[in-house]
């Protein structure tokens, strides 16, 4: 799903690059992303905070040149 998502915005929309958020201690969802190509960007310790915890986050980018489909071949 994520794929197809990353296809739609990388061809019909015609964007560059998509970053997202993940919570440091999410380790399967930064898995998941570094699977597809995305790459950590940078890592910002204890700024969320909720009920006494503090959680940092993880910045996390792919470039439309480190995106490939196995769905469409593009021109």
């Amino acid at each position: 799903m994520i794929k197809l998502v990353l296809e739609h915005i990388f061809k019909e929309a015609k964007v560059s690059s998509v970053q997202l958020n993940v919570f440091d201690v999410n380790d399967k969802a930064k898995a998941c992303y570094e699977s597809i190509g995305f790459i950590e960007r940078s890592v910002e310790e204890g700024v969320f905070e909720y009920k006494n915890e503090k959680w940092g986050r993880r910045n996390m980018v792919i470039s439309q040149k480190q995106f490939i489909s196995p769905y469409v071949l593009w021109e």
